[in-house]
């Protein structure tokens, strides 16, 4: 969720980095990954950190933190992400293409996001094949 004021900035901070802060909501008690994706002066977006409870800004898991942001990003741009026939472009990916792409999800995400907000695993697969 894109936040567009700043009362995010009074809960407390927990963990604090570069681009990202964890902070503790007032109200529900859980753990909040405020994060400025954009160069510039953008508003930070909100998400559900995973796993919850997670305290340190290592210690997430950022292809699940930030699922629900790219695939909302994808569908502002592509509209409905649906699958084609055919393979991705990829080289040694088996995943089917999302339609008006050449890419699969998990490639069209860490192409657009960066690798790690996909679920690429620990293949043998490169970015830039």
């Amino acid at each position: 969720m894109l936040i567009e004021d700043e009362s995010i900035m009074r809960w407390q901070a927990i963990d604090i980095g570069e681009w990202e802060e964890i902070r503790l909501c007032p109200i529900c008690g859980n753990t909040w990954l405020a994060a400025w994706m954009a160069e510039g002066e953008s508003p930070p977006i909100l998400c559900r950190i995973f796993p919850e409870k997670t305290r340190r800004l290592k210690e997430i898991d950022r292809a699940k933190t930030f699922r629900t942001y790219c695939l909302s990003k994808l569908e502002e741009h592509f509209g409905s992400l649906q699958e084609q026939k055919s393979d991705c472009r990829k080289v040694r990916c088996n995943r089917k293409r999302i339609e008006g792409t050449g890419y699969c999800l998990e490639h069209l995400i860490a192409e657009r996001f960066g690798r790690p907000f996909a679920y690429l695993g620990n293949s043998e697969e490169t970015i830039d094949e």
